[in-house]
């Protein structure tokens, strides 16, 4: 079996982290070899599949041109080196900086986009290399339809469209019992998961829905701010800033609610976890479609507009006013299992890299 070589920026908590973990696992599986490149020098927070080989190529100057120019030197050393069948590089400003590094070297490269490409890259020197690095990828990997639009059709050709994997027995039973009085979100506390909104909607549906409390899962720039408009808005018994942790599902099990308020997504893990969960779910119908490819509305979760604070509370309303409708939402959500397992997704994912290879 082959050889892969899997670029990523580090192994912190995250869903692109999380895939790289779920997918190594896999291919290693089923015979693969593989070696995981980290850009950052940043401590592992997802366990490795056994047989998983690391190369940190870590921070190398403090200035910040020549520290990205001598970590794809290293990693153009490395590929060549080591000759893998393929290089996977994840998320999409990691592949474009692959695809130049590696230009020449005959190791094919595939880029997995990981967000709305209409947004991210954000910076806008990676977004114009983009269009000069994307040509001369192997392949192309796109969460969903509305992220594959977004490309020319000679790259659309060439690539394909795939769900994230979810490991769902890694999560634990789905509770049935009688559901806490409890919203819990989980993401990072970044402007794109659009936060502020979250925290006005449950402000406006505890008014009517007193002694429900909110729980906000993970870290970011945004914290001191969001702790400021939450102070503003809520109770102090009403909020809970949870911070990063392993156990994430098991603190969010026995929740009443979880919200995903994001303006735009790529396929959101926290989502799909939160589904095989069986939770009540609410999610902005937010570009490029992740959220709607996971939830069907009123049958296994709840989509609301982007930035809609009053439907977002009207949502949060009716999961708290009709208990029955709610735990048929969760129970619908759990077949997310069974439809995006990592040994169906994995098999697709293994079959698309093998065809990339020359």
């Amino acid at each position: 079996m082959p050889d892969i070589c899997i670029v990523t920026r580090s192994m912190l908590r995250g869903g692109c982290e999380r895939v790289v973990q779920q997918l190594a696992a896999y291919l290693l599986q089923n015979g693969w070899g593989v070696d995981l490149v980290l850009t950052e020098d940043r401590p592992i927070e997802y366990a490795l599949p056994e047989g998983c080989r690391v190369a940190v190529i870590g921070t190398r100057s403090g200035n910040a041109l020549l520290n990205k120019w001598a970590q794809y030197r290293a990693l153009r050393r490395l590929v060549v080196e080591k000759r893998p069948g393929v290089v996977l590089a994840m998320p999409e400003e990691i592949g474009v900086y692959a695809l130049l590094g590696l230009c020449g070297t005959g190791v094919p490269v595939v880029v997995s986009e990981r967000n709305n490409p209409y947004v991210m890259p954000n910076r806008r020197i990676t977004r114009l290399l983009r269009r000069i690095a994307y040509p001369l990828a192997a392949g192309l990997i796109f969460q969903t339809d509305g992220a594959a639009d977004f490309f020319p059709k000679r790259l659309r050709q060439r690539g394909a469209v795939m769900p994230n994997p979810l490991d769902a027995a890694r999560l634990g039973s789905p509770w049935d019992g009688e559901r806490e009085r409890r919203v819990v979100c989980v993401g990072r506390l970044e402007p794109q998961k659009n936060v502020p909104l979250l925290l006005g909607a449950f402000s406006d549906f505890l008014q009517r829905h007193p002694g429900w409390m909110l729980e906000l899962y993970g870290e970011g720039r945004e914290e001191a701010a969001l702790r400021a408009l939450a102070g503003s808005l809520l109770p102090e018994a009403a909020v809970r800033f949870a911070g990063s942790c392993a156990d994430v599902a098991d603190r969010i099990r026995t929740a009443g609610a979880f919200v995903l308020p994001s303006d735009y997504e790529g396929m959101p893990n926290a989502l799909m976890e939160a589904m095989a969960l069986g939770l009540p779910c609410i999610a902005t119908d937010c570009p490029s479609g992740g959220c709607a490819a996971l939830i069907r509305h009123g049958v296994d979760g709840l989509l609301v507009p982007v930035g809609d604070r009053t439907a977002m509370a009207a949502a949060l309303g009716r999961l708290a006013d009709e208990p029955d409708f709610a735990a048929a939402l969760g129970r619908s959500a759990r077949r997310i299992a069974d439809r995006l397992a990592v040994e169906r997704v994995g098999a697709e994912w293994m079959a698309y890299l093998k065809s990339r290879i020359r």
